[in-house]
């Protein structure tokens, strides 16, 4: 299993810190200026802004461009914030997926949550694709939201992962982390045109070939399947 929190203690991680607004009057309306440049900056994104300038983000904000440089160090500062308060959104978004359940309830309850978290994250991680080879913290993010998902796949299919071989479960793990991946998400959405829904049922039927290849049917219950690593 992967430990999302093993990354170095004494590097602050983009979800460390949670987004409350204080309650002396001064720091509060400084933290919603600080929120509307932050949506500012998101809105543009969703429009396909991937690189809006300042002036930009400040005038969709209201705010004036020494507000926002107030309120960020740099460029790169107001992108980490943004994307900060997608994984906020995020959490918001992500219910906890009963391993216990019949196979299929979990693929359909599994797709379900991980399409509507990729779509709605999708315009900040466009932008952060951008930036991404320039920074660092972007770059650190980055690996620790895939380690994140990778550990989702193995908690929420861990019946039919723990009945198979090192190997077979490495690889079934893989692939079921590989295309519930914002990447293919994308590829889906962008390359192949599809609309949500579309891209929805794709994944769904990919999760379905690829279990059913490992021996596991949909319809029946795990400790009826085949995918025993004994009987392989």
């Amino acid at each position: 299993m992967v430990h999302v929190d093993s990354l170095p203690a004494y590097e602050p991680e983009l979800d460390d810190v949670a987004d409350v607004e204080p309650a002396d009057g001064r720091a509060a309306r400084s933290h919603r200026t600080r929120r509307a440049i932050l949506d500012a900056m998101r809105a543009l994104h969703v429009e396909g802004d991937l690189r809006p300038t300042v002036p930009r983000i400040a005038a969709r904000a209201g705010v004036s461009l020494r507000t926002v440089w107030q309120q960020f160090a740099d460029r790169e500062a107001l992108l980490i914030e943004a994307v900060r308060r997608d994984r906020e959104i995020q959490r918001s978004l992500v219910t906890r997926i009963d391993p216990g359940q019949p196979l299929a309830a979990r693929v359909e309850a599994f797709v379900a949550q991980r399409a509507r978290v990729l779509e709605e994250m999708t315009p900040t991680w466009r932008a952060a694709r951008v930036h991404q080879p320039f920074s660092d913290q972007l770059q650190r993010d980055r690996k620790r939201r895939n380690a994140g998902a990778r550990a989702e796949v193995e908690q929420v299919f861990a019946p039919e992962l723990a009945r198979l071989g090192v190997q077979q479960r490495d690889q079934l793990a893989n692939a079921l982390h590989a295309t519930s991946l914002w990447s293919f998400w994308e590829s889906l959405r962008t390359d192949l045109e599809l609309s949500p829904l579309s891209a929805r049922e794709t994944l769904k039927s990919t999760f379905a070939a690829l279990l059913a290849r490992a021996g596991f049917d949909l319809e029946v219950p795990v400790s009826q399947s085949s995918g025993s690593s004994t009987n392989r």
